[in-house]
């Protein structure tokens, strides 16, 4: 019993020393069912008379372990109702959203997680959202942030408090956590996926820290969270250092734009130029997700560069030099163009999207001399299969253009030709089941010329139209 008082005054310590709690606060309390989540809802109700705190549980249903996901979140209502706390639960496909944000599933797991615990919180009016991060999570997340490269930001860890998140175990390591759930007869539920070398989280906590423990150090748990702790308060102070330069600096906000002085900027140290750009580059794109070491060193490199440079950034983010000045702005997005439509042969097919007509007919032999116009198109007919489409370039899109001799990715052939990144979406490709037969425009396929042998030829025509209809 002794071990579970002390490890509460640990917590008490720990939540006093950040000032995470005040009296009478609405706590949302992250429950997954794991023995982490269930210690913290633990103590924080042993703890709800002395703050007076009006607790609730969330718990999320990741859809990622069937049934055994399903008797998680029955298990979780089912402790909370014991404790007599009200329970917010919700579910959610993350193996979909990871397929379509092209995202790791630890990623999408964490973004769906985050996102509903906002939620359940704003339902709530929580002034709080407790979260069960302990000193193992922490000494984990330093070293897998280690091994990808990371600067002090990352180094420094999880913080102990974010905004509204608070994480009161994160000075708790699991075997206190696994000692307390058995001191109090509490059976957490135990995640198979978490045993799963394939995420490397798991590979990191059964492998390399037990392997690092037994060749080198059986104290470098303890060494690891030391270092997490002394480069976050490094991090802290330096990052008050660079927000005072970046005060300093001659800059100018307009149309959502931040505008530095070139010159300025190149009489700094190297790390309070990075920190200033990553400071620039949060307070327009509103986190740093995405934006990586190299991205940052661009932009170093792009103030030597000639005015007129771009470079585009993850989040649509566009920094530019113009003289003295780098720019930083948020692209606007631009309405995605999409069209594709079957070409009438022979006949008319209006393109209304493009504003363009095409005009097709099917000839028996080829005009001479064989006009030399972009406007038009001759075909060998027989080596086409209908139906035809026009349509929009796709990722991957390849043809031979006519007068080479191998295939030529689309995006290429637009970047030798130097037509500009806008304008590219917007010509049209002559198909049929993919393959390309015409760069309206520009080239045809060198498989689909004209040959002595061709009997029956057809000619495309395209032409522009003054009324373009609203799609």
């Amino acid at each position: 019993m002794r071990g579970e008082r002390s490890l509460l005054k640990k917590v008490e310590r720990t939540i006093g020393k950040y000032q995470m709690l005040a009296p009478k606060m609405r706590v949302i309390v992250g429950v997954s069912g794991g023995p982490d989540s269930i210690t913290l809802l633990h103590l924080l109700f042993r703890m709800k008379a002395q703050y007076n705190l009006q607790l609730c549980v969330a718990h999320l249903n990741h859809q990622l372990r069937g049934r055994e996901a399903d008797e998680e979140a029955k298990w979780v209502k089912e402790f909370a109702l014991h404790l007599k706390i009200p329970v917010i639960m919700d579910s959610f496909n993350v193996a979909l959203l990871a397929e379509r944000k092209s995202l790791s599933l630890e990623e999408a797991a964490r973004l769906a997680r985050y996102n509903f615990l906002e939620r359940a919180a704003d339902q709530i009016g929580a002034d709080k959202i407790a979260l069960g991060h302990t000193a193992s999570d922490q000494i984990e997340t330093l070293l897998m942030r280690l091994i990808r490269g990371s600067g002090l930001d990352g180094l420094s860890g999880i913080p102990p408090v974010r905004g509204r998140i608070i994480r009161p175990l994160i000075e708790i390591f699991r075997e206190e956590i696994e000692k307390y759930c058995e001191e109090n007869n509490l059976h957490p539920c135990r995640d198979s996926s978490n045993k799963e070398i394939s995420f490397l989280r798991n590979k990191i906590r059964l492998s390399l820290i037990p392997y690092l423990s037994e060749r080198y150090n059986p104290q470098i748990r303890k060494g690891l969270f030391q270092t997490a702790e002394i480069l976050k308060e490094e991090n802290e102070y330096l990052q008050r250092e660079s927000e005072k330069v970046f005060k300093s600096l001659h800059k100018e906000k307009r149309d959502g734009q931040i505008i530095l002085n070139v010159e300025e900027l190149a009489c700094l140290h190297l790390s309070l130029k990075r920190r200033v750009i990553r400071n620039i580059i949060h307070q327009i794109k509103g986190d740093l997700r995405g934006v990586k070491f190299t991205h940052i060193n661009s932009i170093l490199e792009l103030t030597g560069n000639k005015e007129g440079k771009q470079l585009h950034l993850p989040g649509n983010l566009v920094v530019e030099k113009q003289g003295k000045s780098l720019i930083f702005k948020k692209k606007e997005k631009e309405e995605e163009l999409f069209f594709s439509c079957p070409l009438v042969v022979p006949g008319k097919t209006k393109l209304s999207r493009l504003g363009l007509d095409f005009e097709t007919e099917v000839l028996l032999k080829p005009p001479s001399p064989l006009p030399q116009n972009n406007d038009e198109a001759y075909l060998d007919f027989d080596k086409i299969e209908e139906p035809l489409f026009i349509r929009k370039r796709k990722k991957g899109d390849k043809f031979q253009p006519l007068g080479m001799r191998g295939r030529k990715k689309i995006k290429d052939f637009f970047i030798d030709l130097k037509i500009p990144r806008k304008e590219r979406d917007k010509i049209p490709l002559l198909t049929f089941k993919d393959r390309i037969v015409w760069v309206v425009g520009y080239r045809i396929d060198e498989h689909f010329k004209i040959t002595k042998d061709t009997k029956r030829i057809l000619k495309v025509r395209v032409s522009k139209h003054y009324e373009q209809e609203k799609s």
